[in-house]
């Protein structure tokens, strides 16, 4: 009583593949699955495409009955008044043409592919799939559609799952069906023996007609003999019984044959010929001889539903729609390829808001909304990655031109992350090597800077690689530090061959030391103590010392603003309280310096001096 749905997805089969196989399996019951997989070839979708599978993969789908398949639509080159455009002519099976063409229109739009100017869908009954990529001249048509494959279902996978209900009987010997997941071989042998079943059952029906045929033209034969005397009976009899009993007496007939003479009109029984009678019961007679040879024989049997097979082939069978490549045959897909390089800035502001500007006169008159202000500025290629650094310990990745270009307030960054209840970006670095400037990797394992510097609330230290926030993350991020309970990030910085650092407590100790002290991570960790802090104490942040002009500044409770300059201060072991700056009053804020901005129009002309490069996509 209780239903239970199972999946089942078979792909569709070539008709004359499947029979060409199947008359393999008749002729060769033991054959293995790759032997019919030589004949089967594999799925035939109405719509084509090309299946991008090796061959061992192929087999092992087929014998255990699942799977996936990577499917690719085709593609060619069309030249018209020498103006190239790609032509997709086949499309993965099952996926909607109007949606693929309203995607590669989205595209399009959002200028995610610039060398991809417009699609237009010439489809018709006549020749079928036709879809027109109008490209740049110049363009890589190879580049256009490996973002197609990536980004749109021009490549798509099916799941093979090769469940099927088959016939069983139960204990009380009644007919069943059971699900079960099949390999070819089963499946066919199933289809197989349903068919030799079917086709037994057939020339035992067509025996049985013509032996009941056979016996009624038995009975009008012996009647012909006599017809006079029989006509003679049929018209002196009292009815139809008594007719019938006569008839039965006088000339051995049986129930059936005097039924079918008595039904025949008496003209008709008159005009019968004797020949015309022997020539149907010979013709009878030999058919019905040639159906018992071949049901008593089972491999004449299995001669007929091979023979019946192939004319299903040559009547019905089609050439194959889909194609099939190896699985290398996939293009590779270089995000980079379709970004047009460009030196830009990328803003963030206190209250998170993002946004991207090629050309930046000052930070004063950059648009913020009211009560916000600016907090990082971030130079950067669009090519390159920003990592966005919460104060919960979660770190954010995305490429620089998938920031919008604004000259309005930007968006906010939750728009991109998902940001947990009360955590805040509080700091934003690029991965741009032109200001990052990262070392020569090291001796061995080695970890390669430049490193993300942390400091925490209670006074925490640890070093982490720039190099493990290069690949973009989720919309949740990763984690870059593990917190104690009630911590917070105050602090991220970006270190490369800084010396030291100088870290400031709310109650007015600051400490002084080697940032080579600072553990290296290779995972996520809670570091090591930076500064030890008393009790309801806490760490305000810090500095990190690059140079004799870097120093700390400290706004005090009473509005006093002063200055540490590293050369008065000697560097100790990390971990230490420091030394007491204050006695009377309170840290209440490290002063952050002002933001720097980069001069893009220097950069260009110091890069333009370089030996160049080979040029790029979009050079």
């Amino acid at each position: 009583g209780i239903a239970v749905g199972l999946a089942t997805n078979i792909p569709p089969h070539n008709l004359g593949d499947v029979i060409k196989a199947c008359i393999h399996l008749i002729e060769n019951p033991e054959a293995t699955t790759s032997q019919l997989l030589d004949r089967l070839k594999g799925p035939d979708f109405p719509l084509g495409g090309k299946i991008l599978i090796d061959r061992p993969a192929l087999t092992k789908i087929y014998e255990e009955g699942s799977g996936s398949l990577k499917i690719q639509g085709q593609w060619k080159i069309e030249e018209v008044n020498k103006v190239k455009n790609i032509i997709v002519y086949s499309i993965p099976f099952g996926v909607d043409k109007g949606k693929l063409v309203s995607d590669i229109g989205l595209i399009i739009i959002d200028r995610k592919v610039p060398q991809l100017l417009n699609v237009v869908d010439e489809s018709s009954e006549k020749e079928g799939v036709k879809i027109v990529l109008e490209i740049k001249a110049e363009s890589s048509p190879d580049l256009i559609m490996s973002y197609l494959y990536r980004h749109t279902q021009l490549q798509d996978n099916f799941a093979c799952n090769f469940t099927c209900l088959i016939p069983i009987k139960d204990a009380e010997g009644r007919e069943r069906t059971r699900p079960e997941r099949l390999g070819i071989c089963q499946i066919l042998r199933q289809f197989l023996d349903f068919r030799f079943e079917t086709i037994k059952r057939r020339f035992e029906f067509d025996l049985e007609q013509l032996r009941k045929r056979i016996h009624i033209l038995k009975g009008f034969k012996i009647i012909f003999d006599a017809l006079d005397r029989a006509i003679k009976m049929i018209r002196e009899s009292q009815g139809k019984a008594d007719a019938a009993e006569k008839l039965m007496k006088a000339f051995g007939l049986d129930d059936i044959q005097t039924e079918a003479i008595l039904e025949a009109q008496l003209y008709k029984i008159a005009q019968m010929e004797i020949k015309k009678i022997t020539e149907e019961l010979r013709e009878k007679t030999k058919e019905a001889d040639r159906i018992e040879e071949i049901l008593a024989s089972k491999r004449k049997l299995w001669g007929v539903v091979k023979s019946e097979l192939a004319e299903l082939g040559e009547k019905f069978a089609d050439k194959r729609r889909t194609k099939f490549g190896d699985a290398d045959e996939a293009t590779e897909f270089d995000p980079e390829a379709y970004i047009q390089r460009e030196n830009t800035n990328v803003v963030l502001t206190r209250d998170g808001w993002v946004k991207r500007i090629g050309r930046l006169a000052s930070v004063e008159g950059t648009r913020v909304r009211e009560g916000d202000e600016v907090l990082a500025v971030v130079p950067a290629s669009t090519l390159d990655q920003i990592i966005f650094f919460s104060d919960d310990g979660a770190a954010f990745t995305m490429r620089a031109n998938e920031i919008p270009a604004s000259s309005g307030y930007g968006e906010p960054i939750n728009k991109y992350f998902r940001l947990n209840d009360r955590a805040k970006i509080i700091m934003m670095v690029t991965t741009d090597e032109r200001f990052t400037q990262p070392s020569k990797p090291g001796k061995g394992d080695d970890p390669i800077p430049p490193f993300v510097l942390v400091v925490t609330s209670q006074g925490q230290v640890l070093r982490t690689p720039l190099l493990a926030h290069r690949i973009a993350s989720t919309k949740t991020g990763r984690m870059y530090v593990r917190l104690n309970e009630n911590d917070r990030v105050v602090n991220v910085f970006i270190v490369n061959k800084e010396k030291s650092m100088m870290l400031a407590s709310k109650f007015g100790h600051i400490i002084h030391f080697s940032i080579d002290e600072v553990n290296i991570l290779s995972g996520v960790g809670k570091g090591v103590m930076g500064i030890k802090l008393g009790e309801e104490d806490h760490c305000l942040g810090g500095v990190v010392i690059s140079g004799k002009d870097d120093f700390l500044q400290v706004e005090t409770t009473n509005g006093k603003t002063m200055d540490f300059r590293p050369g008065k201060y000697e560097v100790v072991t990390r971990g230490g309280k420091g030394f007491e700056a204050v006695k009377r009053s309170e840290f209440a804020k490290i002063i952050v310096p002002p933001i720097e901005l980069v001069n893009w129009e220097e950069i260009a002309d110091a890069e333009a001096q370089k030996p160049s490069s080979p040029k790029g996509l979009f050079d």
